[in-house]
């Protein structure tokens, strides 16, 4: 092998040792946070809501128009449980760069006379909210926010509705519309995008996390700040954050702490 194949296959080995250690220290410096969120209450079927307007066009779907302020799946996994960062001054290295590849828009659905979904989360930086109408019936898209510009949009079938967020917010946004009054959802809008909702099953996870110390707020819509457990004060907790997984595990959530906001 002559001088300059030598010069070069030494290149190659320093970039691929070089690109390995960039690969083993990022995945020393990120983590993942999971858990479950059991509900230890029976189980009931969700109660149906009046329709009491456009009954032509909402009717049609009183099937799907039920009280979704407490969803648990057939195991007991309460839904719908917000678990995100208290932190609202992260620098970029502290964003992982999977959340580059995250939509431009979250979509929020007037459809069948119900928001869909019913709890969403969105990086104000990074991604705008958008709001559509599904329906033959106008809505009327309200969205009250604490520290941005509140929103009360009439959107007729069809009509779309863009808008940017220019803060974060401290709590979930709630949604509503001003023609339908049993409409509601609820809105996480956060400075990162290190957030999670519980699904059927309980389970929520949060990804790529910069490891080391840092507090995490719970919020549920039946609770408002959800103390799952005695040391949890209004919600919060502080967790040091380990390269891999940290499991939280399964977290009783008793029907006395979701009596109300």
């Amino acid at each position: 092998m002559n001088r300059t194949k030598l010069v070069i296959a030494g290149c190659l080995l320093g970039l691929s040792l070089a690109s390995s250690a960039m690969e083993q220290l990022q995945a020393a410096e990120w983590g993942n946070l999971t858990g479950q969120f059991k509900f230890t209450g029976e189980r009931q079927t969700p109660a149906k809501l009046d329709i009491n307007r456009d009954q032509e066009i909402c009717g049609k779907f009183d099937e799907l128009i039920v009280d979704q302020s407490l969803v648990t799946g057939k195991d007991g996994g309460l839904a719908n449980v917000f678990i995100y960062l208290r932190e609202s001054r992260m620098q970029e290295a502290q964003i992982h760069s999977s959340y580059d590849k995250l939509p431009a828009s979250v979509t929020i659905e007037n459809k069948s006379c119900i928001f869909q979904p019913h709890v969403a989360g969105l990086w104000v930086k990074r991604q705008k909210l958008q709001a559509v109408n599904k329906d033959l019936c106008a809505h009327g898209f309200q969205v009250k926010a604490y520290r941005n510009m509140s929103l009360n949009q009439l959107l007729p079938p069809g009509e779309k509705l863009d808008h940017q967020f220019e803060h974060g917010e401290k709590l979930p946004l709630r949604m509503s519309c001003s023609i339908h009054p049993w409409q509601e959802g609820w809105l996480v809008a956060l400075d990162h995008p290190y957030f999670a909702t519980s699904d059927d099953s309980g389970r929520f996870q949060i990804q790529n996390l910069p490891v080391g110390e840092w507090e995490f707020q719970l919020w549920h819509e039946k609770a408002g700040y959800l103390a799952a457990r005695d040391d949890w004060k209004r919600g919060r907790f502080k967790l040091k954050i380990k390269p891999g997984t940290t499991d939280l595990g399964v977290i009783p959530v008793a029907p006395a702490l979701l009596t109300g906001k």
